[in-house]
């Protein structure tokens, strides 16, 4: 049995849960155009009727989908597998490259409130991560109902007001959807006021100024979370000088750094290069080193 499948078996067996759920991001596009975004947020949008799975929040990107859910592993398992059915089925359907057989997803469990802030945090995030946006102003995530008035803009159609033909069209499945999902009437998109479930969200964030801090701040969380999904992160210089002044404040009393010691420095952009990835012109910006230097300390064993 290979790795792939031993994750599954594994994953069967996990009692309920929190789940948070991402699927390959390397090699496959998922969404070519707004059509198969829409696709895909109307196939998650149907998980809970077709599952006992609950949808916590959730971003559909160009190359991977990131979900939290709630319920037993093997209805996880079974949610993604339909989930990358109904990706494949319109892949093919528009003429494009349909996913391979071993399409692949990783399951991480939510241990408890922190580790479930910086799940959410951590799906929101990649929005911004790969475009100059807020998350809560991408539209195919669930980022835009929370702490949000605009979703009452939009113009709807309720799912009960919509023929058979029209919700197959829309749903593509014969599964009943409740009557009172919104669709939004230009796109044909489920909105995710319909189906996600947010009561976790408000029970980690308790404001909208937590929810932005976390968004902003926790850089910690947001590493943690991707070493968990095998994901890598970047951060801008201006993060970068953000995770700096955070862990001075926190170990060393928010010194300057030009006051410590130039092997505490070294010592230190070796921790942050580790932990945080920063890079060279990163450090050398922020903890004011040579780059000459720095460049060949984190290469030599000394600070491994």
């Amino acid at each position: 049995m290979n790795e792939r499948n031993k994750r599954r078996v594994t994953y069967r067996t996990w009692k309920k849960g929190y789940f948070h759920l991402c699927t390959d991001g390397k090699e496959h596009i998922l969404c070519h155009n707004d059509a198969e975004y829409v696709n895909l947020v109307n196939a998650i949008s149907i998980l809970p009727l077709k599952y006992p799975v609950k949808v916590h929040t959730y971003q559909v990107m160009r190359t991977h989908v990131h979900m939290l859910l709630s319920g037993q592993g093997k209805d996880c398992v079974d949610a993604f597998d339909y989930l990358k059915y109904r990706a494949g089925r319109r892949l093919r359907e528009d003429g494009y490259q349909p996913l391979p057989n071993d399409y692949d997803f990783r399951l991480i469990p939510v241990e408890d409130e922190t580790h479930m802030r910086r799940n959410i945090v951590y799906v929101a995030r990649n929005a911004f991560e790969v475009r100059d946006i807020v998350p809560g102003g991408y539209l195919w995530g669930a980022s835009m109902i929370f702490y949000s008035d605009i979703p009452g803009l939009f113009k709807t159609i309720r799912a009960g007001d919509l023929s058979a033909r029209k919700q197959w069209e829309i749903f593509g499945t014969r599964i009943r959807v409740p009557d009172d999902y919104l669709i939004h009437a230009p796109t044909g998109m489920v909105l995710p006021q319909s189906f996600v479930d947010t009561k976790v969200f408000y029970k980690v964030f308790k404001t909208a100024r937590q929810y932005l801090t976390a968004l902003v701040k926790d850089f910690e969380g947001y590493v943690m979370v991707a070493d968990q999904l095998g994901e890598t992160v970047s951060f801008t210089q201006e993060e970068a000088e953000m995770i700096i002044g955070q862990v001075l404040e926190q170990g060393y009393q928010g010194v300057d750094p030009e006051r410590l010691t130039t092997e505490e420095r070294f010592r230190l952009a070796s921790s942050l290069h580790k932990k945080y990835s920063l890079s060279v012109d990163q450090l050398v910006a922020g903890l004011h080193l040579p780059a000459g230097m720095l460049a060949q300390a984190l290469r030599s064993k000394q600070y491994k």
